[in-house]
């Protein structure tokens, strides 16, 4: 197996100075989803949501198991102050807050394309929604300053949805790309013409771009062994037990050869709690080395690409068109 230093270093140079200049060729050339809801032990969750034909809109607690209920603009801003860091430019901001809606309105519609996506939140971990009482003390002395901006992005983009041939569209949201985004139906199963892979260079220049995890050869084997089941692994020669890891046209795994068996890439991501499905494995000196590139499942919006995208004066507008391409923003 290739030397885990070697690569490693190539990988770290490769970060270092490739995203600068691919960030300047980027810039100048273009002018442009969590654990499912917990259900309701008397019926569907969702039920009184799919239902609702008022403005009113409905999100799962996770703390209290009761379906909530928020005005447009407070789940706007209580959904993008999850997702971004208030820091983040005003036109990245309206960009998230517009696919929060639409992803909500197309999930209502449409009902939930994958187990891994979800409507239901959890406040106290700053996911998917806040309060305003909760973004009080998640931004401390900042709050006022913050929250008048976030109210100011919402207030503007309140009547706006990104639509796909008349209807809206599913637009799901993650940190940050390995660089290019992924097909819905590399991830999920489901083709979608506008959740195709596109270009975003820029995200190689975040601080969550690059990671490597380290485990035991001991741990390797229990997580192996807890979650797979069926494989017989070589205690004796862990440097056998990884194959050929084929990778997709935008960089994330398809499937990992463990001996004779194939593992999907999202299911070795999902139990080794990897932060991207983009990742290499090395073993070397009896530990085993997950290098891995982004941060989350790669589909759609990269919130950090959006932010270099709006730093560089692009719109909204152009932000959604290019990730999530044949679409068009307007009124709902």
């Amino acid at each position: 197996m290739k030397s885990f230093i070697c690569v490693f270093a190539l990988l770290l140079s490769v970060n270092i100075f490739v995203p600068a200049i691919y960030y300047q060729v980027y810039n100048g050339t273009h002018s442009i989803l969590s654990p499912a809801a917990t259900p309701n032990p008397d019926g569907d969750p969702f039920a009184q949501m799919q239902s609702s034909t008022d403005t009113q809109y409905y999100l799962y607690n996770l703390e209290t198991q009761e379906m909530d209920r928020f005005d447009l603009i407070s789940f706007l801003v209580g959904s993008a102050a999850c997702e971004m860091p208030a820091s983040y430019e005003d036109e990245a901001i309206k960009a998230q807050m517009i696919a929060c809606h639409s992803y909500y309105l197309y999930c209502r519609e449409n009902g939930l394309p994958d187990d891994d996506l979800n409507l239901s939140y959890d406040e106290s971990h700053m996911q998917k929604y806040a309060s305003k009482k909760r973004l009080k003390e998640f931004w401390g002395s900042s709050f006022d300053e913050y929250y008048e901006k976030f109210l100011r992005c919402a207030n503007e983009v309140q009547s706006l949805v990104v639509k796909y041939k008349g209807d809206v569209a599913l637009t799901p949201y993650y940190a940050v790309s390995c660089g290019m985004t992924q097909s819905s139906e590399k991830e999920w199963g489901t083709a979608l013409d506008y959740l195709v892979p596109v270009e975003s260079g820029s995200d190689a220049l975040s601080d969550s771009y690059l990671k490597v995890t380290v485990y035991t050869v001991q741990e390797m084997y229990d997580r192996f062994m807890l979650n797979f089941a069926g494989l017989e692994l070589d205690m004796e020669n862990p440097d056998e037990w990884i194959g050929d890891i084929n990778y997709n046209q935008s960089g994330y795994v398809d499937t990992v050869e463990i001996y004779d068996s194939k593992i999907r890439g999202r299911d070795f991501r999902k139990y080794f709690q990897l932060p991207s499905g983009c990742f290499m494995v090395f073993f070397e000196d009896d530990k085993f080395s997950i290098a891995t590139k982004g941060y989350g499942h790669g589909v759609g919006l990269s919130q950090f690409g959006a932010n270099c995208m709006a730093e560089d004066g692009k719109s909204f507008e152009e932000i959604l068109n290019h990730y999530f391409p044949h679409t068009i923003v307007s009124a709902l």
